[in-house]
């Protein structure tokens, strides 16, 4: 395959992480490369000494290229990309790439929600077992970068925008962890959005299921399924009095993890599963997560100032992770629950966390370009003009035994750089109220 490369015309689109490593790898095997940047400004890394044009692409410019690998942030059906398919041009993706190139077995985990902790998760499970795991793709590293580097199995994230240029990547095991309004902005509809992650599935020999939810079922034929959910199972995963089963014996206590909640209970069963198929044992595995460190920013305790938790969720970019997180941390409340959410709603229905706010929330607090849709959902809901302001309202509010949540349900674009500001600003803001 590489010696096919070396005598192709490429076209990487994008000079994000993505695209300088496809740039790398694809100079490295003799290929005539380009660079094709959206943006009429686009800063050119040092490292970037091919060709490169930025904004609208020239007349002619795809003549002669034979494959456009295209970066997860730009879409299919922006019109060059659409002008160089209908030119012949091939248009694919890293991951599309890596599935061709390389021999590694490999692990799929996508989902509107819980994807990177089940990834991160499963690498690390298997690492513990003595195994020789990356994890790659829209969480770690970019996959071509770990071409030819010795790894027993890789672990892939793979976001709905990765699938969509995916077509040959054949897997050991793949899961859809779940699917909710998300990235509407980009697919159009939710049936678009599902159909995208079902890719997922088309050469998949394993596939890990949340049992009872049909968007999590594989739409094509895999050989083999391990289901799982959280409530009682004497097949596959369940779980009971807070300790998760496996084939109806208790394996995992709650109580011995540091990742919390109802969803993630779903997490760690779908990376248990997965560990199953690389031949971890179960009691290996459930040792693997007992010593994981939850990622940054998913429903993690950042302080608790005179009884009161603050909790940041900001990678809640969604109302699917909001739920979850609210489902998850709501149901075994002592106190108050004071939910902070709001942001760039990215076209979604916010009305469908009206119920669980009416079920689990005893404050909402609202920020942003869409804050007022969700604080409009439910009675006595306070919009406020920016971050701080809400921790110190949430602050007067909070009692002893009391959590305050920040979940956005929404992206941060509109008020910050990414979701990792968004949490700082947070983080900086509960430091100056923790002498309340």
């Amino acid at each position: 395959m590489n010696e096919l490369l070396a005598s192709q015309h490429v076209v990487v689109a994008g000079l994000g992480m993505t695209g300088q490593s496809v740039v790398r790898f694809l100079t490295e095997t003799g290929a005539s490369v380009k660079v094709w940047d959206t943006r009429p400004d686009a800063r050119v890394p040092d490292n970037i000494t091919v060709p490169v044009t930025a904004g609208e692409v020239p007349p002619g410019y795809w003549e002669n290229v034979d494959t456009l690998v295209l970066s997860p942030g730009i879409s299919p059906s922006h019109p060059s990309v659409k002008s160089a398919a209908l030119s012949g041009v091939e248009v694919i993706g890293d991951i599309e790439l890596f599935a061709r190139l390389s021999r590694t077995p490999a692990f799929g985990i996508t989902g509107s929600n819980g994807k990177t902790t089940v990834t991160l998760l499963l690498t690390h499970i298997l690492n513990q077992a003595g195994l020789k795991a990356c994890a790659a793709g829209n969480v770690g590293r970019p996959v071509l970068d770990t071409i030819g580097e010795g790894f027993d199995y890789m672990v892939l994230e793979l976001s709905s925008f990765q699938l969509e240029t995916t077509s040959s990547l054949n897997l050991l095991a793949a899961t859809i962890l779940n699917v909710s309004d998300d990235h509407l902005d980009r697919h159009g509809t939710l049936a678009a959005y599902a159909n995208a992650k079902q890719r997922i599935f088309a050469h998949c020999q394993h596939a890990v299921i949340w049992q009872g939810h049909p968007e999590t079922i594989p739409q094509s034929y895999v050989a083999e399924t391990t289901l799982y959910q959280a409530s009682e199972s004497k097949t596959g995963f369940g779980f009971v009095n807070q300790a998760i089963t496996w084939q109806g014996k208790a394996v995992l206590p709650m109580s011995e993890v540091k990742l919390a909640g109802t969803h993630n209970v779903l997490n760690i069963q779908a990376a248990l599963a997965m560990a199953l198929v690389a031949g971890v044992s179960i009691e290996t595995a459930c040792d693997g997560v007992k010593t994981f460190e939850p990622a940054p920013h998913r429903c993690v305790e950042i302080a608790n100032t005179q009884g009161v938790r603050w909790i940041d969720d900001s990678k809640a970019t969604n109302a699917g992770a909001t739920l979850a997180a609210l489902e998850g941390l709501g149901r075994d409340k002592t106190g108050k629950l004071i939910l902070i959410a709001g942001g760039d709603g990215k076209g979604a229905d916010l009305s469908v966390l009206r119920e669980p706010l009416l079920q689990y929330v005893d404050l909402v607090l609202t920020i942003g370009k869409d804050g007022r849709q969700i604080s409009d959902l439910i009675p006595g809901a306070h919009y406020l003009p920016d971050l701080p302001s809400a921790v110190q309202l949430a602050a007067q509010q909070a009692e002893p035994g009391d959590m305050v949540l920040l979940s956005p349900a929404c992206a941060s674009i509109d008020m910050f750089d990414n979701y990792a500001h968004r949490a700082r600003v947070f983080a900086e803001a509960v430091h100056g109220v923790s002498g309340k």
